[in-house]
């Protein structure tokens, strides 16, 4: 491995002792925003000397898309509700207000719904160390908060690929060859209709090198 290269890579960085976090953000309304940002981006604690060899993300598009989403739906929204307040002040139809009041709350949804797809592609990480596997995943029992979940390596013994659930999503993987990968630590479980991972984590949207990498990581 190189270590002469001394420029910062936030894909390859390493971490020469455990994060200790700041006593002023151990209490006050620093640590309550600090354990609020916490619990929705989780910030990856490395022991000391370990080394991350391996950053996988969800496809590039589960950023972008949103990403446009946000940004078009915001300004839609300042235009319709432009519009709903000069309906309002100069008493335009019924029926106009009504159509912009409904623009802009439709575009106001679109926005939000932006800003939450971008938080699940933060949420979404598969870390490899020289010495663990680190999965940081959105909590099933919280919505809109995230966990890090640290494993010995070797723990995960099954990959499956799958189709998304969601059609949008979906097509795009038709296009990029991306997939869902269904990660296991307890193997198949067989069924007369066929096979199923048992207790799988599903990784959404992972293009096909990193799959690739994954095989290599877990099957050797």
């Amino acid at each position: 491995m190189n270590t002469e290269n001394t420029t910062p890579d936030p894909q390859n960085d390493t971490s020469d002792a455990v994060k200790v976090i700041p006593q002023s953000l151990q209490k006050g309304l620093q640590g309550l925003l600090y354990r609020l940002r916490e619990s929705v981006v989780p910030e990856i604690r490395y022991l000391e000397g370990e080394t991350k060899e391996l950053v996988i993300r969800m496809a590039p598009y589960r950023r972008k898309l949103p990403i446009y989403l946000m940004y078009g739906g915001g300004i839609l929204f300042l235009i319709s509700l432009g519009f709903y307040l000069a309906a309002s002040s100069l008493e335009w139809s019924s029926t106009i207000k009504l159509v912009t009041g409904a623009s802009a709350l439709a575009t106001l949804y679109a926005t939000a719904k932006g800003g939450e797809e971008l938080l699940l592609y933060e949420q979404w990480q598969f870390i490899l160390t020289d010495k663990r596997i680190i999965l940081v995943t959105p909590d099933p029992s919280r919505r809109g908060f995230a966990d890090a979940i640290y494993l010995k390596q070797g723990k995960i013994q099954v990959l499956d690929t799958n189709w998304s659930r969601r059609p949008l999503w979906g097509l795009f993987q038709a296009t990029q060859g991306s997939r869902d990968v269904m990660l296991s630590m307890s193997g198949y479980e067989f069924k007369e209709e066929g096979a199923q991972v048992k207790g799988g984590l599903r990784f959404p949207d992972v293009l096909p090198e990193d799959v690739s990498k994954l095989e290599k990581l877990i099957f050797g």
